[in-house]
């Protein structure tokens, strides 16, 4: 790292307090502007900035160790989500926009009947999601920022003092410690403002970086032999290694992948988190829509193929490393030249600000909205509950610091929250589509997926060369789905509520699961035929995977393959448009507030 690369850097932490300080005023005003920027971004921004979240810090060290340890194919781990997140283009983004609910868990208190449950349910969905998760995933990209570092600066790792709870604390720390306290400063001053508008700027330079990092590899790897014959001779490369799909057989490999298509997407599919908090920011249902099939396109096409390509290089300029996560990080130091190693670096530190803003923002709006609000000091001023928010900002972050001192393993944290989260996933569903689903079927959902995904960790745990995540995920679905059914039956035997009624009413949903409530109002379902957005959907996944696998044909010289996902992707990304316009007609327009 020369003076002009930390210039680089810099300059993006000077830039990013800028905005903070931009729109301080602005998201002052209340919780409606801290929390989803008054409800005023376009699809493009939104959605950009759903890209930029997703790349933190430790999405291409995770990419690039698993390309490295089990080949291409084990990218469907996330790649399976690209379904997930078109199903929620067209049957839930513009749902939830018509809700205008601040948060996710504000919509528990909008879906069932009001109670103690319902209040019950809520606080402890703030806390176990804003809370738990929250620091979880901050603590894992607090993780990969410090492999970074150690790689690219080659900081000493011996430590300069101790702190109860948070341990030694080195030079690296007191890098994140600092890199976490310009998150903070400028995400207090502007809320959701400051984080998108950010984004914006650590997409573009993170796209720069890695594109310009695996053309340069990609380069020099095709020197003498050949790219192909190059990598064909590393000592860690295996017969699988470029394999885009597993070699279907009786095997573990072919059932994680199947379980993933089938059922490992479904977490993604209703909408959670940021996500939804920048969907729940755009101006109307048309942004809403957009914002995620934009987010789609960038996310599993755009930016997959820069990050495999930097890792399956690296088994040539790195083939014995002890730590596959420390690939990335390594391939910056070897091959990227002045500026542009600044311009790389300053991605990866602004990745790591742009997921610990979001998170902030996202955790401290359910500890606000969904719990200190409405049952702790309800009726206090707007800039009181925005004092309490960035309070909240600072305790996250805190705790994800401390956690990020005993987390030791990106890919194992996020395959548990995986095997949770997909379990509690078809209440997530249902709770749209059917009337019958109730707080209880939400609660023991919750209980069934926390009591069989922590039970199978023991009873099934992965082993050397075998990894069960996926067949734990499964049996918790199935668990769940028998618990929440038959909780859900025994429970809604009186007929629709009045609150069921009213949220029919309100959001004038499509489906057979709605017809019984449908009967009892004049309401009808509020966009147009339901077969468009089933069109348009399925014509966007077979779209986007022609666009996905071909892309990594075409960049292996594949050329009959990559002429079989052209010729699927032509047709359908003809009906995909037409479709998707004829959905985007049929939209009404909700007000912006």
């Amino acid at each position: 790292m020369t003076a002009i690369d930390w210039s680089i850097v810099l300059l993006y932490v000077v830039a990013a307090l800028g905005i903070g300080l931009l729109f301080a005023r602005r998201a002052a005003a209340g919780t409606a502007e801290f929390f989803v920027a008054g409800r005023s971004l376009p699809w493009y921004v939104a959605g950009t900035s759903m890209v930029a979240t997703t790349f933190s810090s430790d999405t291409p060290l995770v990419v690039a160790s698993m390309v490295r340890d089990q080949g291409i194919y084990a990218n469907w781990i996330w790649w399976s989500g690209a379904i997930g997140t078109l199903v929620s283009v067209f049957f839930f983004a513009n749902l939830w926009r018509r809700t205008r609910a601040m948060t996710e868990i504000e919509f528990i208190s909008l879906r069932y009947d009001p109670g103690a449950a319902v209040d019950a349910l809520r606080v402890f969905r703030a806390l176990f999601d804003g809370v738990f998760i929250n620091c979880i995933i901050m603590a894992s990209v607090t993780l990969a920022m410090s492999k970074i570092i150690v790689v690219i600066l080659g900081l000493s790792p011996a430590p300069l003092f101790h702190l109860p709870l948070f341990g030694d604390i080195g030079s690296t720390g007191l890098i994140l410690v600092g890199l976490g306290l310009a998150a903070v400063l400028y995400t207090a001053l502007s809320g959701l403002y400051g984080v998108v508008y950010t984004d914006l700027i650590q997409f573009a330079l993170a796209m720069i970086g890695s594109i310009a990092l695996a053309v340069i590899v990609f380069v020099d790897l095709s020197r003498g032999g050949g790219a192909m014959e190059t990598l064909q001779s590393a000592p860690g490369f295996k017969p699988d290694t470029l394999k885009l799909l597993p070699e279907f057989g009786l095997d573990l490999k072919t059932t994680t992948f199947f379980i993933l298509i089938g059922v490992g997407w479904w977490h993604q599919a209703p909408g959670a988190g940021f996500y939804l908090q920048r969907v729940l920011a755009t101006r109307v249902e048309r942004d809403a829509m957009l914002s995620l099939y934009w987010f789609g396109f960038c996310h599993y096409v755009l930016r997959s193929w820069p990050w495999i390509v930097v890792g399956l290089s690296s088994l040539v300029y790195f083939p014995n490393l002890a730590d596959g996560e420390q690939a990335y990080p390594g391939m910056i130091q070897r091959f990227l030249p002045v500026g542009l190693q600044g311009i790389m670096v300053a991605s990866l530190l602004a990745a790591f600000m742009s997921t610990l803003d979001t998170h902030m923002n996202w955790g401290s709006s359910y500890l606000v909205n969904d719990v200190y609000r409405p049952f702790l000091a309800p009726g206090r001023p707007p800039r009181h509950y925005v004092r309490a928010a960035r309070v909240g900002m600072l305790l996250l972050v805190a705790t994800a610091m401390a956690i990020s001192t005993v987390l030791t393993d990106i890919l194992s944290a996020y395959q548990y929250l995986s095997v949770v989260l997909t379990g509690v996933a078809f209440v997530m569903i249902a709770r749209w589509y059917w009337w019958r689903i109730n707080v209880w079927s939400e609660i023991s959902s919750l209980l069934a997926a926390a009591a069989a995904g922590n039970a199978l960790l023991f009873l099934l745990p992965d082993r050397p060369g075998e990894e069960w995540f996926a067949v734990r995920m499964l049996i918790t679905v199935a668990f769940t789905m028998l618990v929440c059914v038959a909780v859900t039956l025994l429970t809604s035997r009186q007929g629709p509520t009045r609150q069921t009624v009213a949220f029919y009413e309100r959001l004038r949903i499509h489906g057979r699961g709605w017809r019984r409530v449908r009967q009892l109002t004049d309401a009808r379902p509020a966009s147009g035929n339901a077969w468009d957005n089933v069109l348009a959907c399925l014509s966007s996944i077979a779209l986007l995977y022609s666009l996905l696998l071909g892309t990594g044909y075409l960049l292996f010289g594949d050329w009959s393959r990559f002429g079989a996902c052209l010729a699927l992707g032509l047709p359908c990304g003809y009906l995909a448009h037409k479709k998707i316009r004829d959905v985007l007609a049929s939209l009404r327009a909700p007000p912006t507030g």
